[in-house]
């Protein structure tokens, strides 16, 4: 908290990041960044200026500006000193790779200004943009809208008595692409060996799209093994809940890149069946690219 706190005093002291640096100071600060970063990476790599040229640095810094032009004009956000503070201590904690954050520093003349302006405000920037664009309902309404229709389909069709086969075909068919299938085993997974990871299903990765994706347990035959209870625990718990026997439909999920809708296909003492329906939300890069300045 005393970094912060002495952090903050001397960026108020320097005065706020200049908005009106000029583009070249930018792209100068930028590209000592990218050469650290470059200096880093192992193997046979072409010279540095054929991988970070001049034309490609402006271009990612004019990326950078246009997302906070964006972040404010859209939802009126903007990065204040106490935030770029926040991140500068959680870096300077976290890290790991110390090395690499003091030569970043030293690259930039140990400047706070600078670091904070280079390194640590485009982080911010896009966490930020990031979560408002994925929790924009506005936005992905039409997106939600074509899974809440499809849901109300089949609960019509549920309610003139359709069978759990009928409502999976009808499901297929409403969903086309969109729907995929899965089996999860029931009951506690077997502990885990030392290195052992199992691979994240489709609804899985929503929920944790960072975690690394690796070979899962199989059975006798060869066929992967998935255990219902290695579900995200706030989507276990709705799913739990709302797939209790063969041909639940459970409400439309949110998560952070798409929509989801499950049916319950099978559902035995061992083995749960369902029907998933992912609909994807609009796409960040593509709307990012639409707004103007």
């Amino acid at each position: 908290m005393a970094t912060m706190k002495y952090w903050l005093v001397a960026w108020l002291t320097l005065g706020s990041l200049a908005r009106a640096d000029d583009l070249s100071t930018l792209c100068a600060d930028r590209t000592a960044v990218e050469r650290v970063y470059y200096n880093h990476r192992l193997g046979t790599k072409p010279p540095f200026e054929q991988t970070m040229p001049p034309s490609l640095v402006e271009k990612l810094v004019r990326e950078d500006l246009h997302k906070e032009t964006v972040l404010k004009q859209k939802y009126g956000v903007e990065i204040t000193a106490l935030m770029l503070a926040a991140e500068v201590q959680r870096i300077n904690t976290t890290t790991r790779a110390p090395d690499v954050l003091a030569e970043l520093k030293a690259a930039l003349g140990n400047d706070t200004n600078r670091f904070a302006r280079t390194v640590v405000e485009p982080i911010v920037v896009e966490r930020i943009l990031r979560d408002k664009f994925e929790n924009d309902d506005a936005l992905h309404a039409a997106e939600r809208q074509q899974a809440e229709k499809i849901r109300a389909e089949l609960l019509a069709a549920k309610q003139n008595h359709a069978t759990p086969d009928q409502l999976r075909v009808l499901f297929k068919q409403l969903g086309s692409d969109q729907v995929s299938e899965s089996n999860w085993r029931l009951g506690k997974p077997p502990g885990e060996l030392p290195g052992d990871h199992r691979e994240l299903t489709n609804a899985q990765k929503p929920f944790d799209p960072n975690t690394q994706v690796v070979s899962p347990p199989r059975d006798p035959n060869g066929k992967p093994i998935f255990y219902f209870d290695e579900l995200p625990p706030e989507l276990l718990q709705v799913l739990s809940v709302q797939l209790s026997r063969c041909g639940d439909l459970s409400a439309v999920i949110e998560t952070p890149g798409i929509f989801l809708l499950y049916l319950c296909t099978e559902k035995t003492a061992v083995n749960l069946k369902v029907a998933i329906l992912s609909i994807p939300k609009r796409n960040y890069e593509q709307w990012l690219a639409e707004q103007t300045d």
